[in-house]
């Protein structure tokens, strides 16, 4: 019966390790876990900033600002013309 009493109690000691065991791998896990959703959202703020800056790399604004500053001139040069173009009919 002895015997059986000290099995009783390995097999006690050794559920208690594996149960420690086991909230050490899963603490692990949950801050692995964690990391891992920082990091994804680490990456998806990167990868936003790199569109954004690809975007305006690509000069889109700047072509904008450029194309209305030349139909700008363009249509005064062409008011210009007309006016001299008026005054010489005249």
């Amino acid at each position: 019966m002895m015997k059986a009493v000290k099995e009783l109690e390995i097999q006690m000691i050794e559920l208690k390790e594996a149960k420690e065991k086991l909230a050490k791998v899963e603490a692990s896990y949950d801050k692995s876990k964690m990391i891992v959703e920082e990091k994804t959202r680490e990456i998806k703020t990167l990868d936003n900033k790199i569109k954004a800056l690809e975007k305006e790399l690509t000069l889109d604004k700047t072509l904008v600002e450029i194309r209305n500053f030349l139909w700008a001139k363009i249509g005064q040069s062409i008011t210009d013309q007309w006016q001299s173009i008026q005054t010489i009919h005249e």
